[in-house]
């Protein structure tokens, strides 16, 4: 077995970290959940020791949040993180009081093993490698007959924290990003604290097949089925002046061929005008793959880097004390809320140890929503099933009937989990 690896006692946010502590709140928590759904019922002594002998291989997360005279940095945590059962709401807000200062929680419920993380330490990819390396040393506690017990596993990228934003922000020409103000989805509110979670089973053979028919990727398929499902559900017949904005995340280590285990991603607004009338899906499908394909490239990418990254190289700007640019953060994250009306962010295809496929039954992923986009829309793929989730936090389920009936209707046979709070009629 490894020895365990000295990290230095602190680093600095990642250059996207720096506005989560900001704008999060109770409303707006940006905690987000990954699942790992087990063959047998979690032992939580076992899960227990698993978390205690992984954590201090992952940097990213063996930290606690901390604030400077300039900047928030994040310093090593020496404290036992507690695995509980879980009894909330998920992507509840992240107390550190309620975690020993730890910016993370873990949680169990029958045979399922939740990591939800303040986005402040990481991303879905990040994260997803940090819950797996937890569940690979679970199953060896666990079943110590079945597995090899002389390594670790999914320890390959647990030391890197380094800021892939500012290594790959260069100087070039600038632009401007900001969105339009954007369509706002509208209804009745659920019980405060409360959030409503639907999940969509999709096999992969058919929503390949029907991508590959329609010459378009899943990702693709996926963003113009929630944008026209968003038309069908909540814009009125007689159409919107705002457009209906889709934030989608893009994992940059792909496109930069770099890695990393703090936060490195961007993302694409793809945008659609709802008019009056009926809104023809194959129009919608055509503009989702133009728009993916000019704003999914490495030149705007780049730019957005250089962008995001001028203020921490403008020296004016580092001297600022820190409150002064925590209320400016908020001033500009505020301002650019406007232009989203919400979020699918698909994780893709999760891939485990071989040794361990027979132990794990699937993943799940969710995103928390917040008053200014009450539904987001998450996926993942594991072992020929997608799993597309909407978490809500308004009564009914108008986006996920129109799902069902889109996915339905082109012969695509689908598998409905809810949270306890399906409608009857859905």
């Amino acid at each position: 077995m490894k020895k365990q690896i000295i990290f230095k006692k602190w680093h600095k946010l990642d250059n996207t970290a720096n506005l989560f502590p900001v704008v999060a709140s109770r409303r707006t928590t940006n905690v987000f959940r990954l699942t790992a759904i087990l063959r047998d019922p979690v032992d939580p002594a076992i899960l227990q020791r698993a978390l205690e002998q992984t954590l201090p291989y992952f940097a990213a997360f063996g930290v606690r949040l901390r604030h400077g005279l300039f900047w928030s940095y994040l310093e090593a945590n020496e404290a036992t993180p507690v695995v509980r059962l879980e009894q909330d709401v998920p992507c509840r807000y992240l107390d550190p009081l309620e975690t020993g200062r730890y910016l993370f929680r873990v949680l169990y419920f029958e045979n399922r093993v939740h990591l939800e993380t303040f986005h402040v330490l990481t991303d879905g990819t990040g994260a997803m490698r940090f819950l797996k390396a937890i569940c690979y040393r679970y199953c060896q506690l666990a079943y110590p007959n079945e597995t090899e017990q002389k390594r670790l596993y999914g320890l390959e990228q647990a030391g890197n924290v380094e800021d892939c934003y500012l290594k790959y922000s260069r100087p070039i020409e600038k632009g401007t990003y900001k969105e339009p103000n954007a369509f706002h989805i509208k209804g009745t509110n659920r019980l405060a604290g409360d959030v409503g979670v639907n999940t969509l089973l999709i096999p992969v053979k058919e929503i390949k097949a029907l991508c590959q028919k329609e010459n378009v990727s899943v990702g693709e398929y996926l963003a113009a089925l929630v944008l026209w499902s968003i038309r069908q559900a909540y814009v009125p017949a007689s159409g919107s002046k705002k457009p209906v904005n889709l934030f989608v995340p893009v994992n940059l280590r792909r496109i930069f061929n770099d890695d990393t285990s703090l936060n490195f991603f961007s993302g694409i607004t793809v945008s659609n005008q709802f008019e009056g009338g009926t809104s023809d899906f194959t129009r919608i499908l055509e503009q989702t793959k133009k728009q993916f394909a000019e704003k999914c490239t490495r030149d705007v990418f780049e730019r957005k880097l250089a962008y995001t990254a001028q203020s921490e190289r403008n020296l004016f700007t580092r001297i600022i004390p820190l409150p002064i640019k925590n209320g400016v953060l908020r001033l500009i994250y505020e301002h650019s809320s406007h232009g989203s009306t919400t979020t699918l962010s698909n994780l893709g295809m999760v891939t485990v140890e071989q040794e361990f496929q027979r132990y794990f039954c699937g993943f799940r992923f969710l995103l928390p929503p917040s008053p200014g986009e009450p539904l987001k829309c998450t996926a993942c793929t594991f072992d020929q099933v997608l799993a597309l989730n909407v978490t809500t936090l308004l009564e009914g389920n108008a986006l996920v009937k129109q799902m069902i009936q889109h996915l339905t209707q082109r012969g695509i046979p689908l598998v409905l989990e809810s949270n306890g709070d399906s409608d009857e009629t859905l």
